[in-house]
């Protein structure tokens, strides 16, 4: 959690008296004495904080002259060194901060001599209580709101929202001012830079800034080649301010060639650590942080620039600073999460290449965040919060695969959980959902009662079995066979399910998608409320179809007491205005159900460079080049760009520089490439360099669908041909293909990730390659009990109807195999996906079956008529019946049992 500190304006003269005031150099000496009480993180933030402080002062000191339509920043009588100078600042540290134990956040305010200025750095009474006491004891980020207010009346104040700031570029261009005046300005600019950068490094090293750092000697070691004849030779005696003059003079008439440690030079920038000697002392002698060499670097080759569109040419000073504002910004930066921007924190991993164990540095990607959907985040969580005042709501978010869905979703999570409420949640798979669309409500509710089960107390869980028992009567079995979880809230909601199943499959009472989806309304009664609101998220609802959507509309329309906030999110650019999506929207309507609809679009150019420079704990001004690339090749969409980025990674064309600890890359090799902007593309070039363990545990994981149980995989391992699954996992894991989820299933972090997977197998194989894999698991669990696995091995092994039609011998196991797992479907009321399986096996039966195979027909038909009749398959299961009429051998054989 970051601490939000309020920086707030006083004059130095109404100092709170709990503020010490110490002139900065007695600070720095004082601060190196304490260096033993201080760890070197705190006092680097400390630091930081400071020179936050002071650059907030310098710009303030800047007054505007104005003619006609010109302006000009300059200093107040031209005293740029005057001010921009270390002995020109005063530190203000509260007194109650015992001298021998400083904490990492006593710095009260900063305070500018000439002229005199002043800010104080508070923090707000109503964010203390948010901390425990021994949290404000760890280095926490720092975010600084600033409002100025000097004590003397010879500053002017800019106008508001006046885009007049130092050292910007914008303010005005060459054909608007005279030469002179434009040199001046130049001058002037360079001239600020340069000694910014001086304070900053007596600050952090608390030593004089060194002679070698004089702008000739910068220059000279920030360009490969210069002409003898287009260097100024300066004497290095002279004054500091002729030097400076005489340098900038001489590259006004000329073009600098690239530095050896700047992106632009790739090949020698992977090799090369920073090249001002100055710089170089600080990060490998003093142990200063990169990212404050790297801001110091910048501020001086932002001294050499010319401050022109020459500039902007010139791949030699890309990453110098185009304003002292900037300078602030990346300060306030760094304290806002100094664990990512302001240490050298590189994030290693162990990786294996041909067979030998190598230190990887990993992208930093912030996987939780979402990023420029401020605007969708606010409406999702206004709904929400109407829902948990008691009524239910709907909202829909449409959007190309790999924009975001999900993650606006999960946003919501912990505003839940906090409220007291339950999310629960389904994603529909293309392989499987419109044979079991249903089955997807049911498992996301079943979920609530394991989450009802953890957060309640025993005597809570008491009382809600007794609403269950009282709601539900003689049918509470019907409701434990449909919600098998139920069990956990009370051992007597277990259900006789053996023998349930088999009286509706012979005839007995049935339940149909309405029965079923109004049951567990009644049971969402029970456990909803106010207090406890629901949240039922469904993933892609594209594969869902109108029985799974017409009982979320039966959730939704209920007016007696459930509260409910379903969240659906679609693949718009895979549906059609026939859809049961749409057709459900219009029922909610009707129905005066409130609902949302938002469709998302691909990040824009901003929060795309925000999203760079995060993964590569860099400056966001550094990154802008390589997000102008991303973002034509990516469209902006979030899941793209990750992948594009680790594309540039293992293809070499981003590399990690271990001398300046940052990553480094060149756009023109980048643009050159000619790397694909099809997502698929990089995932399958990706995916066919991963070992065989890895490429083998992918293609079976995508041949169950985007989620796989560890106990399939456990059982996989038993045999010999599959028996690297298990270390495949592991590193697909590590590899970021595949993740745990909440309920401790493994599942693809994307539904491309999967696609790219399944497209491992060559299309001539994949019917093979899943009968294969089915075999494999009914061998290892034949004897086992392995629950609702037996309905993935039995959907596995008939995609070689084929070969099990030629041969008499595979016939019947495999249709008992089938019928074992539409029994299984109907334990928990999944009357549809029993369907499916059951003609299945009556598919597999040879013509005579009658004959030949009478018991196992007319059982397999009386089942298919009940799953028929339950799934509202009506015209089905008549036909299903007449067959038994018509087959049957006697008239008992004719009635179920």
């Amino acid at each position: 959690m970051s601490k939000k500190l309020i920086m707030a304006a006083a004059a130095a003269a109404d100092k709170d008296n709990d503020s010490l005031q110490l002139p900065l150099r007695n600070w720095m000496d004082m601060e190196t004495k304490k260096k033993t009480t201080l760890s070197h993180k705190e006092s680097i933030v400390r630091k930081t904080t400071i020179a936050y402080g002071i650059l907030e002062l310098i710009l303030r000191c800047f007054k505007t002259t104005t003619t006609g339509n010109n302006s000009m920043p300059s200093f107040k009588n031209n005293e740029d060194d005057d001010v921009i100078h270390t002995d020109n600042f005063t530190v203000l540290v509260s007194t109650n901060s015992s001298q021998h134990q400083p904490s990492w956040d006593d710095i009260t305010g900063v305070t500018m001599n000439s002229p005199k200025l002043s800010l104080t750095i508070e923090e707000p009474a109503y964010l203390t209580c948010l901390f425990e006491p021994d949290e404000t004891h760890g280095l926490l980020g720092r975010y600084l709101e600033v409002e100025h207010h000097d004590t003397t009346s010879s500053v002017v104040h800019e106008e508001e929202n006046s885009s007049v700031l130092p050292m910007n570029a914008e303010a005005t261009t060459a054909d608007d001012l005279t030469n002179d005046n434009n040199n001046e300005r130049m001058r002037v600019n360079n001239r600020c830079y340069y000694l910014v950068a001086k304070v900053l490094y007596e600050l952090f090293a608390n030593e004089a800034f060194p002679e070698e750092s004089s702008l000739a000697v910068v220059n000279e070691a920030a360009t490969t080649t210069i002409a003898s004849t287009d260097v100024a030779t300066v004497s290095s005696e002279e004054p500091a301010q002729k030097k400076l003059k005489s340098s900038s003079s001489s590259n006004h008439h000329r073009k600098l060639p690239p530095p050896a440690a700047t992106k632009g030079d790739f090949n020698e920038a992977k090799q090369l650590p920073f090249q001002i000697p100055s710089i170089v002392r600080m990060q490998q002698q003093l142990g200063i942080p990169a990212s404050l060499c790297r801001m110091m670097q910048n501020l001086l080759e932002a001294a050499l620039s010319r401050g022109d569109d020459e500039d902007d040419e010139n791949t030699s000073l890309n990453d110098a600073y185009k304003s002292l504002r900037d300078v602030a910004e990346d300060l306030h930066l760094l304290l806002l999460d100094p664990d990512r921007f302001l240490f050298d924190n590189e994030v290693q991993q162990q990786g294996t290449t041909n067979d030998e164990t190598t230190t990887i540095i990993q992208l930093r990607y912030r996987k939780d965040k979402l990023y420029g959907r401020d605007k969708e985040e606010t409406l999702i969580t206004d709904a929400f919060c109407r829902v948990s005042r008691g009524k239910s709501e709907a909202f829909f978010i449409g959007g190309f695969s790999g924009c975001g869905k999900s993650m606006l979703v999960n946003s919501l999570r912990a505003r839940v959980n906090v409220v007291g409420g339950y999310v629960i949640q389904h994603k529909f798979d293309v392989t499987v959902s419109q044979e079991r669309s249903l089955s997807g409500v049911i498992s996301a509710v079943n979920q609530l009662c394991v989450m009802l089960k953890r957060r309640n107390a025993p005597p809570r869980l008491a009382k809600l079995a007794k609403k269950i028992r009282d709601e539900f009567g003689a049918d509470v079995a019907l409701l434990a066979r449909i919600l098998q979880n139920v069990s956990v809230l009370s051992p007597e909601f277990i259900s006789p399910v053996a023998a349930a199943v088999e009286e509706e499959a012979t005839g007995g009472d049935t339940m149909n998608a309405r029965s079923v989806g109004f049951t567990l309304l009644r049971f969402l009664r029970l456990v909803s409320s106010p207090k406890h609101p629901i949240m039922l998220f469904l993933d892609d609802l594209q594969w869902a179809d109108d029985t799974a959507l017409d009982v979320i509309h039966t959730f939704l329309s209920d007016t007696m007491g459930s509260c409910m906030f379903f969240v659906g999110t679609y693949r718009d650019n895979e549906v059609d205005a026939n859809h049961p999506i749409f057709d459900l929207m219009k029922k909610l309507e009707i129905s005066h159900v409130p609902t949302s609809k938002v469709s998302l679009v691909g990040l824009d150019r901003e929060n795309l460079n925000t999203m760079i420079s995060d993964a590569l704990c860099l400056y966001p001004r550094i990154c802008n080049s390589l997000s102008d690339i991303v973002i034509k090749k990516t469209n902006g969409s979030p899941f793209f760009v990750l992948e594009f980025m680790k594309s540039l990674k293992d293809r070499g064309l981003l590399q990690y520089n271990y001398h300046q600890k940052r990553w480094v890359w060149d756009e023109d090799t980048i643009r050159a490439e000619g790397i694909t902007d099809n997502v698929m593309h990089l995932l399958s070039y990706e995916m066919n360099g991963l070992s065989d363990e890895i490429q083998l545990l992918l293609k079976v994981m995508a041949c169950f669908g985007t989620c796989t149980n560890e106990s399939v995989i456990g059982y996989l391992s038993e045999s010999v041909e599959y028996s690297g699954v298990r270390d495949g996992l592991e590193r697909a894991v590590i590899g970021g293909f595949v993740e745990k989820n909440r309920e401790g299933d493994f599942k693809f972090v994307h539904d491309k990730v999967r696609e790219a997977a399944y497209n491992l197998i060559p299309e001539s194989d994949k019917k093979e390659f899943h009968y294969n894999l089915g075999k494999a698991l009914h061998s290892i669990s034949e004897e086992k009990d392995v629950g609702d696995t037996i309905l993935l091995i039995a959907s596995q092994i008939y995609h070689g109807k084929e070969s099990i039609m030629k041969n008499d011998e595979l016939r019947i196991p495999i249709v008992k195999l089938n019928m074992a797992a539409g029994m299984k479907a109907m334990e928990s009321c999944r009357h549809k996906t029993a369907f499916s399986y059951l003609k299945a096996a009556w598919s597999l039966l040879p013509d005579d079956c009658w004959g030949s195979y009478y018991d196992i027909s007319l059982r397999l038909n009386f089942m298919m008529a009940s799953a028929a009749n339950s799934s509202c398959e009506y015209d089905d299961a008549v036909l299903i019946l007449q067959r038994i009429m018509k087959e049957a051998r006697c008239t008992k054989d004719k009635l179920p049992s």
